[in-house]
This record gives C-alpha cells, sequence and structure tokens, in this order.
C-alpha cells in the first residue's frame, strides 16, 4: 500500500505566519501614527517661527524714533507689555506673540529684539527667538 504525501500548509504553519504577518503590520501602523504627528509638530513650529520672524523683521523695520517709542512700551525683562502683543491663526492655530526691546543690549549701541510664540497643540508650547539691530542715528 502506497501512502500518499498531502501537500500544502498545517493549519499550525497558517497560524504562525498569520501571527508573523499581524505583528509586522502593527509595528508599521504605529511607525505612520508616530510619523503623523511628528509631521504635525514640525509644521506647528514651521508656523511659530515664520510669526516670529515676522515680527523681527517688521521691528527691524522701523525708523529709530518707531524703535525707541516701541522699546518705551516694550522694555525687558519681561515679555508682553501693553502693545506688546498679539494673536495670529496660521492654519487653523493661534500663536500669541509677545515681544520685548532690549535698548543697548548686548552691546553699546545695539538694540535686542526677542520675540516670543506661544501656542497648543499636544501641549503648550513656547519659542523664543532674538535679533539683534544697531542703533541709527
Amino acid at each position: 500500500m502506497r501512502i500518499q504525501e498531502e501537500k500544502g500548509f498545517t493549519l499550525i504553519e497558517i497560524l504562525v505566519a498569520l501571527t508573523i504577518f499581524s505583528f509586522a503590520v502593527l509595528g508599521m501602523g504605529i511607525g505612520t501614527v508616530a510619523l503623523t504627528g511628528t509631521n504635525a509638530d514640525t509644521h506647528s513650529r514651521a508656523n511659530a517661527i515664520n510669526a516670529a520672524q515676522a515680527r523681527i523683521e517688521e521691528i527691524k523695520s522701523m525708523n529709530n524714533a518707531a524703535l525707541l517709542n516701541l522699546a518705551a512700551a516694550c522694555p525687558g525683562p519681561a515679555f508682553g507689555g501693553i502693545g506688546c502683543n498679539d494673536t495670529s491663526t496660521i492654519s487653523g492655530t493661534p500663536f500669541a506673540r509677545s515681544w520685548r526691546i532690549l535698548l543697548d543690549n548686548p552691546v553699546a549701541n545695539m538694540h535686542r529684539i526677542d520675540v516670543q510664540v506661544n501656542w497648543t497643540d499636544h501641549g503648550n508650547r513656547t519659542l523664543t527667538f532674538s535679533a539683534a539691530v544697531p542703533r541709527l542715528s
């Protein structure tokens, strides 16, 4: 009597293969979620940088008298005196900007502009940017 060899996979082999495949798909899903979160965080940071840079450029373009008036209204060391803050919405996220101007800092005849940007996405975020401008005559 001849024994016929059966061809194909056993139930155990199929279950093991499905388990391995499930772990691979689960790992890819977790990686995709993490990548999406990182991408959203990077997008928010880029928007905060753009908001701060725009305010720094506005202040740098002022003439000396306007800069000194703004410096009187927005002195350091604290952020956000009256008229020294605003809020802008970029891509649906509100960004609160506060600024201060420190005269003759870091050296004589130089003014330091600090802009702080606050926003909330997955938590409270804050970035601070600084620029130095020469005193104009």
